[in-house]
């Protein structure tokens, strides 16, 4: 188990502790820089559920994903939330006032930003100021701002939503939501954590990890990796349709199309069929349209390309135990190849005879009494790569794209064709991005572009793989996958017949929907395989999906030695 695994067990009990609920999935977590668990606000987190019914609170921050400034809002939120959860709790817990000072005094060892007079490292520092009971210069707005997010003990839910509706109106000029715009994002924030899943939402483990933090700005925030599970609020203009506003969100953020529309057209009819039946697919190679796009694209264009600095530093900071690692893995693959392509003797019907054979002829009637001389041919081999990128991975988008890139300069060193691909979900979109093709060997680099973000839809992922793999000619095709195996959508599948509604795509209902496909492309030779990158508790759905196809690597030690047994069990069966 890595320390990703263990922080996210510490953030979880931490969670249970507060909640006094062990069968919660909490849909938060919160970290300290380090990447470590951070005992404070978890146990917030958890004191949150426990006091009130998240689920009426969660419209609200739906509200704010579809808005250039809704990660402020919502990061001012959840001060607010802070505020009124300890208060609450602080009598029953009076351990707590000790870990909040302790809190406190982290994010106020920084001196003050005040040349960001709004911004929320400001607001911030100047409340955890408060909460160590020592004064600061606060100016009128921002004691009006502090004054109105100090929320009372005795809110309902609604009156929490309300109160923070009118604070953003009355300082930051925000408009306040109609009835109806509530309603739509009651209806999008739905997704199935109900049901045992945990995503969605702006502020998730990353955005709070922010709260402890002295500063940062919207594309960078302590280094550390911020991008939400996006649920597109769409705003149709005249003569637009929902796809079409769909489609160019999409472009905008990962790409334009690398299919024709009618080629699109015709991979929709052909995939999204059955449970994805109302679903929509985006092939790309990340080419971005030169149009001008609107502030909240931009902003997200600058979150990918942050996420490409640090995938590339990464790599370089382990510089040398990763072309170690990548000699191992050539090597044994290289191995793998020439024990295949050896020359072996083998029983014939013609040849050179035999004769402690010969009696077999006359005695079972066995005519293979001859020895033959061949040579084992692998054939054409080709190879694709495909890495879950939906917000799920967002804590190891680095780890993630160093451990593709190593396979496909591996494979590369083998003249092996490998393409290499990620995908995730947007409102119903599943996007494919493409960073490599087969015979694009000087283009591994280009690996580093992947970046995490949205939904994952595996069944649909799976089914349009294969849809893009039997397009090239090849004698064998093996499918290398690195995923939590964990779907999730907030694209329903549609009811049977005529029953209104739908299931929430996830949970038993996906992981079967994903075994499924990966049961298909085993029928079509496609040779699926999954290096598995989730915790324990996706464990049982991945080995549900893989079967005995399903390596987890323990540790970074293994990865050649784990990952070339795996490639050399499919060489060696083919």
């Amino acid at each position: 188990m890595d320390r990703q695994d263990i922080e996210n067990r510490r953030a979880d009990n931490q969670v249970w502790n507060g909640a006094g609920d062990y069968d919660l999935r909490p849909e938060f977590q919160a970290f300290d820089p380090e990447g470590e668990a951070d005992l404070y606000f978890n146990t917030v987190i958890g004191l949150l559920y426990r006091y009130y019914d998240y689920g009426k609170l969660k419209p609200l921050f739906n509200t704010f994903q579809s808005q250039t400034s809704g990660a402020f809002y919502s990061d001012l939120f959840w001060l607010g939330l802070e505020g009124v959860v300890f208060r609450r709790a602080v009598g029953e817990r009076p351990a707590l006032a000790g870990l909040r000072r302790d809190y406190a005094r982290r994010v106020t060892a920084q001196p003050r930003k005040s040349a960001e007079r709004e911004g929320l490292a400001n607001l911030r520092w100047l409340w955890y100021r408060r909460a160590l009971g020592e004064s600061a210069q606060e100016d009128a707005w921002e004691k009006g701002v502090l004054d109105d997010l100090t929320f009372p003990d005795s809110c309902t839910e609604k009156e929490l939503c309300d109160r923070m509706e009118a604070l953003l109106h009355r300082w930051f000029h925000r408009a306040r939501k109609s009835v109806t715009d509530r309603q739509w994002a009651a209806f999008a924030g739905r997704d199935i954590l109900q049901k045992g899943k945990q995503r969605g939402g702006l502020v998730r483990a990353d955005a709070l990890r922010r709260l402890g933090q002295p500063g940062g700005g919207p594309a960078e925030e302590g280094g550390r990796k911020f991008f939400w599970q996006k649920k597109l609020l769409l705003r149709l203009g005249w003569g637009q349709t929902r796809e079409a506003v769909l489609r160019r969100y999409v472009e905008n953020c990962f790409g334009l199309s690398m299919l024709s529309p009618g080629e699109t057209a015709a991979a929709e009819q052909a995939l999204c069929t059955g449970p994805h039946k109302n679903c929509h697919l985006h092939f790309t190679r990340g080419v971005l349209p030169t149009r001008q796009v609107d502030g909240q694209t931009a902003w997200e264009r600058e979150m990918f390309q942050a996420q490409r600095e640090r995938n590339r530093a990464y790599y370089n900071a382990r510089l040398v135990e990763n072309r170690h690692i990548l000699a191992q893995l050539a090597q044994r693959i290289q191995n793998t190849i020439l024990l295949q392509m050896d020359v072996t003797d083998s029983r014939a019907r013609a040849g050179a005879l035999r004769p402690g054979l010969a009696w077999r002829a006359q005695a079972l009637r066995d005519g293979r009494v001859f020895s033959q001389r061949r040579q084992s041919e692998l054939g054409d081999l080709s190879v694709d790569i495909l890495l879950d990128a939906s917000a799920s991975q967002n804590q190891q988008q680095e780890k993630l794209s160093t451990q593709a890139y190593l396979i496909a300069a591996a494979l590369t060193r083998c003249r092996i064709p490998v393409r290499v691909s990620s995908f995730c979900s947007v409102s119903g979109c599943t996007v494919l991005r493409v960073y490599r093709d087969y015979q694009e060997d000087d283009r591994n680099d280009a690996i580093f572009d992947y970046v995490s973000a949205g939904w994952n839809r595996d069944g649909l992922a799976l089914r349009a793989m294969g849809w893009l793999m039997e397009r090239e000619r090849a004698d064998h095709r093996l499918l290398i996958l690195l995923s939590d195996a964990n779907p999730n959508d907030d694209q329903k599948v549609p009811r049977d017949g005529l029953l209104p509604g739908g299931r929430d795509y996830g949970g038993k209902l996906g992981v079967k929907d994903a075994a499924a496909e990966a049961g298909a492309l085993r029928k079509r030779g496609l040779a699926p395989v999954c290096i598995f990158t989730g915790s324990d508790r996706e464990l049982p759905g991945a080995r549900e999906i893989y079967g005995r196809d399903l390596v987890r690597i323990p540790a970074v030690g293994w990865f050649a030695d784990a990952v070339g047994k795996l490639i050399q069990g499919k060489i060696q069966g083919l």
